[in-house]
């Protein structure tokens, strides 16, 4: 007896390509891009509401790299947990909307949380942020990512047992 592996059931998989392929790989990358634009703007939300209760000062230029150092190294740990909470509800909002806009499975929901912290960790490199936070963000934007997935597919299904009584 031969076991399938994942690589010889997803080359019969494309070997047997038809329309209906076709039409579920365009509506899951048409939710990753809903859930990644859902999380982008859940992102930047939460971000304005921490600038409103921590404002940078006025005369800081975000382009200048060593403006923004000085910046990260004076910031309260309440700031950044605003942070964190901002990539925690956006990766949350993100993944729960392309869960249902894809309706197969929690696979989009994991993708939008992969490509949202590659984002967040690309704004974190090469300034100097907190210990904590490199380690708490990664969890808990894996967490709320899995949780998203899980809550969008609970929601899906239970609307579908009540269209079906």
């Amino acid at each position: 007896m031969v076991k399938s592996t994942f690589f010889s059931r997803f080359q019969e998989w494309l070997s047997e390509w038809d329309e209906t392929k076709t039409r579920q790989v365009l509506v899951v990358v048409l939710a990753l891009l809903v859930g990644l634009l859902v999380g982008l703007i859940i992102d930047t939300a939460m971000r304005l509401l921490g600038d409103f209760t921590f404002p940078p000062p006025p005369v800081l230029n975000m382009a200048d790299k060593e403006q923004l150092k000085a910046l990260y190294a004076t910031m309260p740990g309440e700031a950044f947990a605003i942070k964190i909470l901002s990539w925690c509800l956006g990766t949350l909002a993100g993944g729960y909307t392309a869960v249902r806009v894809a309706k197969m499975g929690q696979f989009p929901s994991w993708i939008v949380g992969v490509l949202l912290y590659a984002g967040y960790l690309i704004g974190m490199i090469g300034l100097p942020v907190p210990m904590w936070v490199v380690f708490t963000c990664p969890l808990l934007v894996a967490a709320c990512a899995y949780g998203a997935g899980w809550l969008g597919m609970y929601i899906t299904v239970q609307k579908e047992i009540k269209a079906q009584a």
